[in-house]
């Protein structure tokens, strides 16, 4: 589910043409993240991860691109309190994306190619299952959401057109998976997994507004049958919606991002219906001048309801500092949270914080 939220923020196409670049203009980005969050009674559970994504993007032409990103992830699951499960870890490095990038027409058509090469941690013991399983969580967005997969590919088309004063893009996509061994059982058998294909299309509009933009997004994805050793399930469908909008009043800079992800009911491997489940987010920023770069306060508002639980929900509050000197960008950042999580036994408290260190620079 978390490809559908990363998706969001691509939803909507801008058409008008972007500066030409060149291989001189390849650049490296990197940031490393740490993020930690405790559940109080009845869950009684303490997560972390800490990730160092690393991408690097290189432009061959000024109409082609190709970006190569890969990170090491650490994640733990801690008993609190009255919790007596054990520990549980997994590390490693993610599988490897490389993505290409071709506009024809003035950035009219962009057709992309990626592949996803397996490089991280395919399997994961019955030690570490929980840790893997607990960083997948839509609703807490860690960073990293899964340490491997199997070899994957995906092809799409995007559009993007002047409509008027507007900006008009549509895109679409498919991924196909090969099958790979998720799971270590406790006699030391791997179980197999074959997901099924996955298919997107998305539709964007923006506009000027001041000295920002408005802009509003709508994606959807299809997800075939999986397949769990020889078990049939598919997780739902799932409709992302997205409004963003930014523009200076006096000295500020305000930015409000609001997403909406809603997922389907669907089937889980042993036959049984997933109740559907939605979840929303309003994120709202102002940017002042600060000596020497951008000071950035924010607050981050985040619900998700599902069938059969009542709603979760959380409030970050954060900051960013964002510099930039010599074609070097060094932002840092960080963010208290607290709120609700909804379980089966009744709501736990919810407490966390992130930080982050989000750095560009050319080659």
């Amino acid at each position: 589910m978390r490809a559908a939220i990363r998706l969001a923020a691509a939803a909507a196409v801008w058409s008008s043409p972007v500066a030409a670049q060149t291989i001189y203009d390849s650049n490296v980005r990197a940031a490393p993240q740490f993020v930690q969050y405790r559940l109080a009674s009845p869950i009684n559970e303490t997560i972390s991860e800490f990730t160092t994504p690393i991408f690097v993007v290189i432009p061959v032409s000024p109409t082609l691109n190709f970006d190569v990103g890969s990170a090491y992830a650490w994640a733990r699951v801690s008993p609190n309190g009255s919790n007596t499960e054990a520990t549980s870890s997994i590390s490693g490095l993610t599988d490897t994306q490389v993505r290409a990038n071709l506009a024809i027409g003035t950035d009219f058509i962009v057709l992309t190619a990626g592949v996803n090469l397996p490089t991280g941690r395919e399997s994961a013991t019955q030690a570490q299952q929980l840790a893997a399983f607990r960083i997948g969580s839509d609703f807490l967005a860690f960073p990293i959401s899964n340490m491997g997969t199997g070899l994957g590919f995906t092809g799409g088309v995007a559009l993007a057109r002047p409509l008027g004063a507007w900006n008009l893009g549509v895109g679409a996509s498919v991924r196909q998976s090969s099958a790979y061994e998720p799971l270590v059982a406790s006699g030391g058998a791997r179980v197999r997994f074959e997901p099924g294909n996955e298919y997107r299309a998305r539709l964007g509009l923006d506009h000027a507004f001041g000295t920002g933009r408005v802009a509003f997004g709508v994606t959807y994805s299809k997800f075939g049958d999986d397949d769990l050793g020889g078990s049939i399930y598919n997780t739902g469908d799932r409709y992302v919606a997205q409004a963003g909008f930014n523009n200076s009043f006096g000295g500020a800079r305000v930015l409000v991002n609001a997403w909406n992800l809603y997922r389907r009911s669907g089937l889980i491997f042993t036959g049984e219906r997933t109740g559907p489940e939605d979840i929303a987010n309003l994120l709202v920023g102002v940017g002042f001048m600060a000596p020497g770069g951008v000071l950035e306060p924010s607050v981050e508002l985040r619900n998700w309801t599902q069938e059969t639980l009542s709603a979760s929900a959380l409030a970050t509050l954060g900051v960013r500092y964002a510099v930039e000197s010599g074609g070097i960008s060094i932002t840092p950042s960080a963010g208290y949270t607290f709120g609700r999580f909804a379980a089966v036994g009744g709501n736990a408290d919810l407490s966390g914080f992130r930080a982050a260190l989000a750095m560009r620079w050319g080659l």
